[in-house]
């Protein structure tokens, strides 16, 4: 996994972040990132459990803030889904099944890009 071959994830965003941060600075972001957004998706999923709508659209724009704060596009992208568009509840499941493999793949690119960077 390298930078070359994800679209996934915002590049410009990150070098840019890294010039006006440092790399120290771009990496505690990304660990406080990984910190919180468990916590994060796990109210979430409490939220889509007892399907409720507006606090799922609510911590939707909250998780997808995070993500694109650190230049996660496609993670971004699913919370804006759930958070902006009309859905129906088995979307927003299949969503949720998909959303640990993305987390998971997406997370060791930039951490990858973070080790050889810094």
């Amino acid at each position: 996994m390298s930078r070359g071959n994800s679209t996934d994830i915002d590049w410009a965003l990150l070098t840019q972040y890294q010039e006006i941060l440092g790399t120290q600075g771009i990496s505690d972001s990304f660990q406080i990132f990984l910190k919180v957004l468990p916590d994060y998706q796990a109210e979430f999923e409490q939220l889509v459990l007892a399907q409720n709508e507006p606090g799922v659209r609510s911590q939707a724009h909250k998780i997808k803030g995070s993500c694109r704060s650190l230049g996660f596009k496609r993670l971004g992208e699913i919370m804006q889904f759930i958070e902006k568009e009309a859905w129906q509840w088995q979307e927003v499941e299949a969503h949720i099944a998909q959303w640990p493999h993305h987390y998971a793949v997406d997370t060791a690119i930039v951490e990858e890009w973070l080790t050889a960077n810094c």
